[in-house]
């Protein structure tokens, strides 16, 4: 009761009935596999972190390739096209069926659209129903692909429109400044970065005899030099020629001296096998069967380089502390070349005043993501022309240019660690992109 002179007037309790908020119980989570696990090695690194800082909530992850999520997720049975998985519910985005079913009997609250999926005809007609509208809003949250271009922070939480009153949308930016949402800091994913014997033993785990053995081994002897390759189709030979240049250098130094490639399982690994067959072998090459999200982590924070793919895998790699080389996904007029010249302008600044081993990195990250036989637009070519080898570079001129540059760059490997470690340290005071998300959808109202 409040009194306002001689007239007295009662208000509800703000927490009760007028003002209340109802808080959320389900997100659904929307991926349509595009790059074989990029996108949904990042979605079930996400719902995996999600479930961990909020177990009483349901998660529901639509997949449109559920062959790719099994891959990497141990005991997911990629024919069933509704079934529980740690303790969430995976539907399979074909499926309208079972799909309509499901969202008929249980309205979507939250909607986690992945990198400009799109949402499935099903759902987008029961979004959009005019004979049953939704009884409450619907918060569809955009989370982008990863970017290092200038426009996501301006993009970061912008409003977007739909057709209906009821359905709300916003855009998400996973990102490398604080601007943004940041980068998943999943717990098992810095485990591995912070505690070598757990990665190791993850490891083990996770990979069968004898190759968890020989792969444990390596990582652990400071006179091999593991390299980590998972790459989109190419020809590997001025990687594997600059490698060769490298160990044969160290070995004036250390006799016993030697580089080690892993090669991961996928559309990479015959067309490295051959380029490494073809320069006679110069050092080994374990091939890599088709590994758990898990086994990866411990993976990939354990090798001296990784040259890696992928939204999911590129990330990692950014945090990991690690040199790596990013080969971004081809596209058309090689506008990958822009996406790539983004992230070296994040990581420049870290490089200090070592000016000419950056410019061999961002080099050869061009000359790498180049693509044979493909014209550039105008765009593309000035991320091109930025750095000096680049610049010059010619087709023909493509194997001597990847080697010269390569070995180069790892014949000054302590100074190119600590850039990508201060890089990785700046990544991971932005802060955890499951947080953030879960913080933003807190303070979203579905009671109307």
């Amino acid at each position: 009761m409040v009194c306002f002179g001689t007239r007295m007037v009662f208000q509800a309790p703000c927490t009760q009935l007028h003002l209340q908020i109802l808080k959320m119980k389900d997100i659904t989570v929307l991926c349509k596999v595009v790059d074989n696990y990029g996108d949904i090695g990042f979605v079930y690194r996400l719902t995996r972190e999600i479930s961990r800082r909020r177990p009483e909530l349901r998660l529901r992850i639509v997949v449109s390739n559920l062959s790719s999520f099994a891959a990497m997720a141990p005991g997911l049975d990629a024919k069933k096209a509704r079934q529980e998985y740690n303790g969430n519910l995976v539907l399979d985005w074909n499926n309208e069926e079972i799909c309509t079913k499901e969202f008929t009997e249980n309205p979507p609250e939250i909607i986690f659209e992945c990198f400009q999926c799109g949402r499935p005809e099903w759902l987008e007609n029961l979004l959009f129903s005019k004979e049953n509208p939704p009884e409450h809003t619907v918060q569809i949250v955009n989370v982008e692909y990863l970017t290092a271009e200038d426009w996501a922070d301006d993009f970061h939480l912008l409003k977007s429109g739909t057709r209906s009153a009821k359905v709300k949308k916003i855009n998400f930016m996973p990102g490398f400044t604080a601007r943004t949402g940041g980068l998943v800091l999943d717990s098992h994913f810095m485990k591995c970065l912070e505690d070598k014997d757990y990665a190791i033993k993850t490891l083990q785990k996770g990979l069968p005899e004898p190759t968890g053995r020989t792969i444990a081994e390596s990582v652990s002897d400071s006179s091999i030099f593991p390299v980590l390759i998972f790459s989109y189709p190419r020809d590997f030979s001025g990687i594997i020629s600059g490698l060769a240049q490298f160990q044969k250098a160290q070995k004036k130094k250390n006799p016993r001296f030697t580089v080690c490639i892993f090669a991961a399982n996928g559309i990479s690994l015959e067309p490295l096998i051959e380029s490494h067959r073809n320069a006679g072998e110069p050092f080994p090459l374990i091939r890599l069967p088709y590994i758990s999200q898990r086994t990866w982590d411990a993976l990939l924070t354990l090798t001296k380089f990784n040259l890696i793919r992928g939204e999911d895998s590129f990330s990692r790699a950014c945090l990991s502390g690690i040199p790596f080389l990013w080969h971004a996904y081809p596209q058309e007029n090689e506008f990958q070349l822009v996406k790539t010249r983004a992230v070296l302008s994040r990581i420049e600044p870290f490089f200090g005043g070592q000016k000419k081993i950056f410019e061999n990195y961002a080099s050869l990250t061009q000359i790498y993501n180049r693509t044979p036989g493909k014209d550039t637009d105008a765009d593309s070519q000035e991320a091109m022309n930025d750095y000096p080898e680049s610049a010059e570079f010619t087709e023909a001129k493509r194997k001597s240019s990847e080697s010269t540059l390569f070995c180069n760059l790892l014949l000054e490997y302590d100074t190119l660690s600590t850039a990508c470690k201060d890089f990785s340290r700046s990544l991971i005071s932005n802060g955890d992109l499951a947080e953030h998300l879960l913080s933003y959808c807190d303070t979203l109202d579905f009671s109307r």
